[in-house]
């Protein structure tokens, strides 16, 4: 019975902990006199609310976050 009880554990463990990261792109404009107009590009990945807090952050500074498929 002891071995159930650890084997569950040890699932419980893995699907609890893991969780799926995501990454996307993040695109503006820069409003920079000496690089005015160039794209700028940065790669956001992550997971649970940090990627969620992250992407927030983003899109509230007029930035334009597209999610890669994997």
């Amino acid at each position: 019975m002891n071995k159930v009880y650890a084997f569950l554990l040890c699932a419980f463990s893995v699907t609890a902990l893991s969780s799926c990261e995501k990454c996307s792109t993040c695109s503006s404009t820069s409003e920079d006199p000496e690089t005015f107009g160039q794209v700028i590009e940065d790669e956001v990945c992550g997971s649970g609310r940090d990627y969620d807090d992250q992407i927030e952050i983003y899109t509230r500074s007029n930035w334009e976050c597209t999610e890669e498929g994997n």
